[in-house]
């Protein structure tokens, strides 16, 4: 698969250690330069739905927040233009070698499958082992870790994620976690080896600062419930589209 790192131009330290980092992993990729939604201005800033997503997180977007969902849009583009699956980092993993060795393996055997795979390790144990290769599984989640550090994405599921990013409603991480938005079946590999460093975020401060306001935090809790059914429901028609081989075993 080709790869590529998602980065900003002016990140020339992330770049220097990414670079340095997938190199002990010989991993071969090119930077591709996002949008930095600080400086930069792109046709896709103006997608960020302002009400939406005030609604569905309680708070303001972060502007880091907007060019990083621009950025990875761009990257679903670059995937559907080559018409072929394609690893992406962004610039701030840390990396187990030996362990993600064996993740890209897993990934290139089947990323035609299942369309997206998440290289990224969590604490998340809502999922089921689809296959098995030795301390490692392909898992298919049940709930969606939040985080885009390192994924596989075939064109298939880039298509599906743009057709469902008309407006940016959330950041893009909770985007992905949403799969009733896009319906698109979300796998991973568990565990993977790769994990967000340590280093400070660009996107900026997430949380909310100033006085609550209680009819935002109410219709939060409102999606939030709305969130847990229609995942849960979606999980279901997940069952009844996917091959068997990527069922729960109860299902086979």
């Amino acid at each position: 698969m080709k790869s590529y790192c998602l980065t900003l131009k002016a990140n020339h330290c992330r770049q220097k250690s990414t670079a340095d980092t997938l190199k002990d992993v010989q991993v071969d990729f090119e930077f591709f330069i996002g949008v930095d939604a600080r400086t930069d201005e792109h046709p896709l800033l103006t997608r960020i739905h302002d009400r939406a997503f005030l609604h569905n997180m309680g708070r303001s977007h972060a502007i880091g927040e907007v060019g990083c969902y621009a950025s990875h849009y761009l990257i679903w583009q670059k995937c559907i233009e080559l018409n072929e699956p394609i690893l992406v980092f962004e610039d701030h993993a840390d990396i187990n070698i030996d362990i993600f060795r064996n993740t890209l393996t897993i990934a290139e055997q089947h990323i035609e499958q299942c369309g997206f795979i998440r290289l990224q390790d969590s604490k998340n144990k809502l999922h089921y082992s689809v296959d098995r290769h030795d301390t490692q599984h392909l898992v298919k989640y049940l709930k969606v870790p939040q985080g885009t550090a390192c994924y596989a994405i075939s064109p298939k599921a880039a298509q599906a994620f743009i057709e469902q990013s008309s407006t940016f409603n959330y950041p893009v991480d909770v985007f992905l976690r949403n799969t009733w938005v896009h319906k698109h079946p979300m796998f991973g590999v568990s565990s993977a080896g790769l994990q967000r460093s340590k280093q400070p975020s660009i996107i900026g401060n997430r949380k909310h600062k100033g006085r609550k306001d209680y009819s935002v935090a109410f219709m939060k809790s409102t999606n939030k419930i709305k969130n847990m059914v229609l995942n849960l429901a979606t999980n279901f028609y997940h069952l009844s589209i996917l091959d068997k081989k990527h069922r729960p075993k109860l299902y086979r």
